[in-house]
């Protein structure tokens, strides 16, 4: 298997050192001992020089013991120095050996954690006892995380809302309306539908919904642009039948804005008030026309049915739905957006509660469980040995971002305290080794 290209160390940034575990107290164990065995030394060899226990035989064993206790601390202080820097700043060959070897110590822990620790059969083997769908199950326990996961559908319905307004699904839109109602049957159950829409609750909210849209076609230029052409062809009619002083004043500019714009904003008004107030008189006039239309319709008549055909026709031929319909695509994508940036409203609600209950439901069944498990295990298991080697990357980096000082800082505030116990022990031991030998001088003569 290839591995993947490796981009040279010098050009990746490397990584600053964190200390996300504070160091331990220093330890001074070590110098204490050393003094200890010094103080011992002097104490002994002056009871000896002078005072009433010159020269005791038991007191001579006892300064030998601390002499080597002596010993056995400075040779400890001098190796464990001599890992770390050089001791008392003289280059000893073989001393500070941290820093010297410290690209064949890095190499050796690279080796050591990439190939032995977390190889990929040993990560593979934590992956085997580890149920990924019991995590996922558990995680999605806390709102906070489902919120999160909910997120990013959240954000992707939006990027989808704001293309209702695009062209091209305008045009899809008119197309469909335009084909249900070239399809629409024209017969007596629908007069009986239609009677039952009209006298429904839901028949006013449609009225206001017709009649804000047409108050807002009011409003467009072109609906003022296709009048003013309607009032130059009108006047080219009435001067083709011989009138001359009407056609006059409609070709007027002045004339046309003023008819259109009393017409345009008439028409927007009363529209509006109508959708507000329930009891407009054109309210009233339109629900119950319809409603008239919709017993003949109901009943068979046959110029109801005709006329139904008709007004079909003339939809088709005349009313573009283009506008109608971008409208109706504008007002939805806003209200999808603002439900969408709502954490609290209903439909953000609805996709969290969804996804969550969606993904448990599929956990929940045994066999779809265990193919989700085995999914992530070849997944996880197919990625760590694509990409294994950025372990060792990671590492190497890490260790080739610190400086020596910071390097060896490191490890001192990791094993420091251990380390001063060596010196103790060391202390320890040489003087015990100098107490046993100096009572087997004695004991020998």
């Amino acid at each position: 298997m290839s591995r993947p290209a490796e981009v040279p160390l010098e050009s990746r940034p490397r990584p600053r050192a964190l200390r996300t575990v504070p160091p331990p107290r220093r330890s001074h164990v070590g110098t204490i001992s050393l003094l200890v065995a010094l103080t011992g030394v002097v104490i002994s060899r002056l009871a000896l020089a002078t005072g009433p226990l010159a020269g005791a035989p038991w007191l001579r064993v006892v300064a030998a013991g601390f002499e080597a206790a002596v010993v056995g601390a400075l040779a400890d202080w001098f190796a464990v120095t001599a890992l770390f820097r050089h001791p008392l700043g003289v280059p000893i060959p073989h001393t500070a050996i941290i820093p010297a070897r410290r690209a064949k110590i890095t190499e050796g822990i690279v080796n050591m954690v990439q190939h032995e620790w977390l190889s990929p059969e040993v990560i593979g083997a934590r992956l085997g006892r580890l149920a990924p769908s019991a995590v996922v199950a558990d995680w999605l326990g806390d709102p906070a995380h489902v919120e999160r996961l909910g997120a990013p559908l959240r954000d992707l319905l939006r990027g989808i809302a704001r293309v209702l307004t695009e062209e091209e699904v305008v045009h899809f839109v008119d197309r469909v309306a335009q084909r249900q109602l070239r399809e629409l049957p024209l017969d007596a159950s629908t007069g009986a539908w239609l009677a039952r829409a009209v006298t429904s609750e839901g028949a006013g909210p449609a009225f206001e919904s017709l009649a804000l849209s047409f108050a807002n076609l009011t409003a467009r230029p072109r609906t003022a642009a296709e009048l003013h052409w309607w009032l130059d062809r009108s006047a080219g009619a009435l001067h083709a039948s011989g009138k001359r002083f009407l056609p006059f004043v409609l070709r007027r500019k002045v004339v046309q804005r003023a008819i259109v714009e009393a017409a345009c904003d008439y028409a927007s008004s009363e529209l509006r008030s109508a959708a507000r107030d329930p009891a407009h008189p054109l309210r009233r006039t339109v629900l119950a026309a319809l409603r008239r239309f919709a017993e003949r319709l109901a009943a068979g008549d046959a110029a109801a049915l005709a006329q139904a055909e008709r007004l079909r026709r003339a939809l088709l031929e005349s009313i573009q739905a283009g506008p109608v319909v971008r409208t109706m695509l504008a007002r939805l994508r806003e209200q999808l957006e603002q439900d969408l940036a709502d954490r609290q409203s209903a439909l953000s609600t609805l996709i969290d509660r969804q996804l969550r209950t969606g993904i448990l439901e599929l956990l929940a069944d045994v066999g779809r469980r265990s193919a989700f498990d085995r999914w992530v295990r070849t997944t996880a298991s197919d990625l760590l040995r694509r990409h294994h080697s950025e372990i060792g990357l990671t590492v190497r980096e890490s260790l080739e971002g610190l400086g020596d000082e910071e390097l060896v800082r490191q490890i001192e505030d990791r094993v420091g305290a251990d380390l001063q116990f060596i010196r103790l022990n060391g202390a320890v031991v040489g003087g015990l080794v100098g107490l046993v030998l100096a009572l087997i001088h004695r004991l020998a003569g």
